[in-house]
């Protein structure tokens, strides 16, 4: 029997972490003697420090804690290391290979190094160790890697259109129009309650709680309010207040496992052989907001709420042809290639002002066509009806048959 009231915010743990893979590496390390107990005693006192003082949080503190388990594959017990020791094993770090058989990626090593400089300083501080701190202090980690995605792996509006075509459910398409347009990270999607969306003449207003940051964001956005009032019409609760946008069609809260297997649904459906992953649409909004021309400062207000942030250049996946746009551009020349694109439009209705979703042909509210097509369409179904009344009856019936085939595929 399904639930009879909403999943709300609390019941929400998107990205809920196990504590059992620290614990897991540590029994693993003990076992196979990659590290010693009072190793052990001393991570979990750094450890604990961190929580109290930086407030650290569960992923986290399994990433330092394996991170300083696997320096010991390449250091002495931290309480004899010298200052030779440390450089040694960075060094063996750059060139070593994990458990996995693979190099050590560039922002893998910068947080380790990082980590393990915290480490020394906190022993120097605490006693355990006489390193000279003003050489722990000058070890620099190596530079990320701020690169992380490839131009040509990002989505074009194109590919997120067929992404939206080839969605058979109302919840669907409303996700991946949020995903793409609001930028927002794939955890605050799925904690968004109705209560922090606003709708507006203009589209939506949503009130991002950015739990990376520690702060609210103001996100504005058009093209995905008809997506989501018609998922607001289906959905099975009272949409208001602190209950869950999206959940599943069990009535559970969504988790990173379901959006995964809608995504991979939608590809192989679509055809769409890229990579698809939650934070690809986040790199993919910032992308074509850059090349659309919005101001900088917008852009790192509405996707991280600080115009200072230092991300912006993670995600800004330029090409060689948005140089020929810019540079041609400025010499009036348009190129040959450059075909202008209204794909991801919203359409506004003339008539009631009404926001439709991209390429519609009618509008939802008050039914006006927006092409002679859709026009003559409109004029031919009219004289059939004319001719045969019970045509009406069965469009109708066909279009609610198809409404209901769509809830269940939820």
């Amino acid at each position: 029997m399904g639930s009879t009231t909403a999943p709300t915010r609390t019941d929400s743990n998107f990205h809920y972490v196990k504590p059992v893979y620290a614990d897991r590496s540590i029994k693993r390390a003990l076992t196979e003697g990659q590290i010693l107990q009072y190793d052990l005693d001393l991570i979990y006192e750094f450890i604990s420090e961190l929580q109290a003082s930086q407030n650290i949080g569960l992923a986290r503190t399994n990433k330092i804690i394996y991170a300083l388990i696997t320096w010991r594959r390449f250091i002495c017990p931290y309480k004899e290391a010298k200052i030779s020791d440390i450089y040694k094993a960075i060094s063996d770090l750059k060139t070593a290979k994990s458990s996995r058989d693979r190099p050590y990626k560039a922002n893998t090593i910068h947080d380790y190094v990082m980590f393990l400089k915290r480490f020394s300083l906190w022993m120097i501080e605490n006693g355990y160790n006489d390193l000279p701190k003003e050489k722990i202090n000058k070890i620099k980690p190596p530079s990320a890697n701020f690169s992380t995605k490839l131009p040509e792996q990002m989505l074009s509006k194109e590919e997120i259109e067929t992404l939206l075509s080839g969605c058979t459910n109302s919840r669907d398409r409303a996700l991946i129009a949020l995903l793409y347009e609001s930028g927002c990270r794939i955890g605050e999607i799925g904690r968004l309650t109705w209560g922090r969306i606003q709708f507006d003449e203009y589209g939506i207003i949503l009130t991002v709680e950015d739990t990376k940051c520690s702060k609210q964001r103001y996100v504005r956005i058009v093209m995905s309010k008809p997506y989501l009032l018609a998922w607001r019409q289906d959905y099975p609760f009272e949409p208001k207040d602190n209950n869950l946008v999206f959940i599943t069609q069990q009535k559970t809260p969504f988790n990173h496992g379901t959006v995964m297997k809608i995504l991979h649904t939608l590809r192989i459906r679509t055809g769409i052989h890229k990579h698809i992953t939650p934070h690809i649409f986040r790199h993919s909004r910032i992308t074509h907001l850059i090349n659309d021309g919005m101001n900088e400062s917008v852009i790192k207000l509405m996707m991280w709420g600080n115009i200072n942030t230092p991300m912006f250049q993670t995600y800004a996946h330029l090409t060689g042809r948005d140089i020929d746009r810019e540079v041609l551009g400025n010499y009036g020349i348009v190129s040959k290639d450059e075909k202008e694109t209204h794909a991801l439009e919203p359409v506004m209705c003339p008539k009631c002002m009404t926001i439709n979703p991209p390429k519609a042909e009618f509008c939802n509210r008050c039914g006006r066509s927006f092409t002679d097509e859709a026009t003559a369409t409109i004029e031919e179904m009219a004289e059939d009806i004319s001719k045969n009344p019970n045509l009406l009856k069965q469009m109708i019936e066909k279009i609610l048959e198809e409404k209901m085939q769509a809830k269940t595929s939820l």
